[in-house]
């Protein structure tokens, strides 16, 4: 199982690279973002089975996040007339709640970590609150549609973008030791990512403005 789960994490890894680098929306992009949800997939049942037997509470939670964020934002994918009263799926509602589950079970973790690591609890707590926060904007958009019919690439974008940050904290911490401080290996790699994906996400937002404000031509 942890080599299935390191055959998954690589998979992903290599292939959310390369969607993050390929053009937006073309066909390669869309290849490898299906693998990357495989890989995120297979690190999410390798997760959780490990985490079990070695009695691991913090990945068991963690696997949980972050496959959240990969399911909500391929999910995106189908939700893109949420604007024109789409009714979301089920499925939609079962990813929104776990990932709030799961955040709010990261929050709970983070003050025994604080008690017992010091300042080891930041890194669940800071988990715990974007995961929360960003189930809380998806059951949200179910009740209150978002105005933007842009909505649905961002949300991919931003969320597709976290689980990948997501394999990038795993691969370094798991590979980088820096003594007392290696609590800050969980946190600025998806600090550093985030201002990546934003960046990518003001880019494409500036273009869209673009297109809307573009004067008709006149046949």
């Amino acid at each position: 199982m942890l080599i299935l789960h390191i055959i998954s994490g690589f998979t992903a890894l290599t292939c959310g690279l390369l969607s993050m680098l390929n053009k937006k929306g073309a066909r390669n992009h869309r290849r490898t973002g299906k693998l990357f949800f495989y890989g995120m997939t297979g690190v999410f049942v390798t997760a959780t089975f490990l985490s079990i037997v070695k009695n691991i509470p913090f990945l068991f939670m963690v696997g949980f996040f972050s496959y959240y964020l990969t399911c909500s934002g391929y999910r995106a994918l189908y939700l893109k007339k949420l604007h024109l009263q789409q009714q979301p799926a089920p499925l939609d509602w079962t990813i929104s709640i776990t990932g709030m589950v799961a955040g709010l079970a990261l929050v709970a973790f983070s003050y025994v970590w604080f008690t017992q690591r010091g300042m080891w609890g930041t890194v669940p707590l800071s988990f715990g609150i974007f995961c929360c926060m960003s189930g809380w904007k998806d059951i949200r958009h179910f009740y209150q549609r978002p105005a933007d019919k842009q909505h649905w690439f961002f949300t991919h974008g931003s969320r597709m973008g976290g689980a990948f940050a997501a394999t990038v904290t795993a691969f370094i911490v798991v590979n980088v030791k820096i003594g007392s401080l290696s609590w800050l290996l969980w946190i600025l790699p998806g600090v550093l990512i985030g201002v990546w994906i934003s960046a990518i996400l003001r880019r494409y937002r500036k273009l869209f403005t673009q297109k809307k404000t573009a004067p008709a031509v006149n046949a």
